[in-house]
This record gives structure tokens, C-alpha cells and sequence, in this order.
């Protein structure tokens, strides 16, 4: 549960003193311990929490893993990390990439701890997916109704497919529906003519 509190807020200090609450909060680490009271329906109830910073959605770094990735008809899912926005825009990806995925970058905080900004990295044309070969670093937002949490959640969702038809809701309104059979058939095929081992990373395989 997240604690927001107005910015005014002034607790006493020094005798006939008051000082800004933000002021308290600085003298905090993470990993601390803190006493909380709250007045909830004219009652005063005491909590003791852990401090820890807000992890956010898109992660600052990827701890010297291997990029994550995962294809299906040539379609190439990836997690965003600062890493990859680099790889894929360079340096200067603060000013190169597209608005949304910066927007994230700086003001979205994941709703839970494993939370991923998925996206359809790239197409690897065939003609599975003709039509689609222009989407390019574009939030999967669900697949086959079911809301992408992270690239784990998005692969089981995919793999367990007994639908007819896949069918992956993007960013921009954009929605991707393919045969689930003919899709599975056809990513053999497309990793083989790109030279590419295995449709999922390593640690997508546990």
C-alpha cells in the first residue's frame, strides 16, 4: 500500500519549532524499520513496516542476465529494460525512443514485484505474419483476453493455447490475431531460416 501524503504537512521539531514531514522521510534508508500510526474510524492503530524503495516498471538494470526474449511466428516478445532501450536507440535513447515507452521509463512504478513492460520487439518477416512486419517496440497488452503481467506470464499463456486463434492486444489499438496452430507450426521454420537456436531464452525454460 502505497502512503501519499500532502506535501505541506509539518510535524514539530524544536520547541516552538515545526519542520516539513519530507523532512522525517529523509532521515529513512531502505530496509529500515518505521512505526506508523494511522487514525482510521477515530481510532489509532500502530504499524511497523519495512521501508523499500518503489521498483519501477521498467528495470534500471538486468543484473548481467542474458536479454530475455520469446518468438512465436516470428514475432519477437522482449521485457523493456534501461539496457535494451539503449540497444535499441543508443546512448541518446532519452531523446531517440518512442514517447510512451519514455514515459514509462520515467514515471511508472510496477504494481507488483515481477511486473514487466512487454513488448513485440521486432517481426521476423514470413508470411505468417505479413501485415504486421511494421510493429516495432509496441506494449502487448494482453493475449487472448488475459492481461500480460510480465514476459514469464505471456509465454504461458501462449504455450497452454488451446484456442483456435491467438489473439494479442497492443499499444495504439492495434490487435494481432493469428491461427494458434499454423503459428506454432510456422516458428520452426522462421528460427531456422535466422539462424536462431531456440524460440525462448534460458531462463524462460523453467
Amino acid at each position: 500500500m502505497e502512503l501519499t501524503l500532502p506535501m505541506m504537512v509539518q510535524v514539530p521539531f524544536r520547541h516552538g519549532e515545526r519542520i516539513s514531514f519530507s523532512y522525517l522521510v529523509s532521515q529513512k534508508y531502505t530496509g529500515d524499520k518505521a512505526l506508523i500510526k494511522v487514525l482510521r474510524n477515530s481510532k489509532v492503530h500502530e504499524f511497523k513496516i519495512k521501508l523499500a524503495t518503489h521498483k519501477r516498471l521498467i528495470a534500471a538494470h538486468v543484473k548481467g542476465r542474458p536479454p530475455s526474449y520469446y518468438i512465436v511466428a516470428g514475432f519477437v516478445f522482449a521485457a523493456v529494460s534501461v539496457p535494451y532501450l539503449r540497444s535499441e536507440y543508443g546512448k541518446d535513447y532519452e531523446y531517440d525512443a518512442p514517447v510512451k515507452l519514455l514515459v514509462k521509463h520515467l514515471h511508472s512504478m510496477a504494481e507488483s514485484p515481477d511486473e514487466q513492460l512487454v513488448v513485440v520487439s521486432q517481426v521476423l518477416v514470413a508470411d505468417i505474419n505479413i501485415g504486421y512486419e511494421d510493429i516495432v517496440n509496441t506494449q502487448v497488452l494482453a493475449v487472448n483476453g488475459h492481461p500480460v503481467k510480465n514476459l514469464k506470464d505471456l509465454v504461458t499463456t501462449v504455450e497452454n493455447c488451446k484456442d483456435e486463434f491467438l489473439k494479442f492486444d497492443l499499444e495504439y489499438d492495434q490487435i494481432v490475431v493469428l491461427e494458434t496452430k499454423t503459428a506454432k507450426a510456422a516458428t520452426e521454420d522462421i528460427l531456422t531460416t535466422h539462424c536462431i537456436p531456440s524460440a525462448m531464452s534460458d531462463d524462460l525454460k523453467t
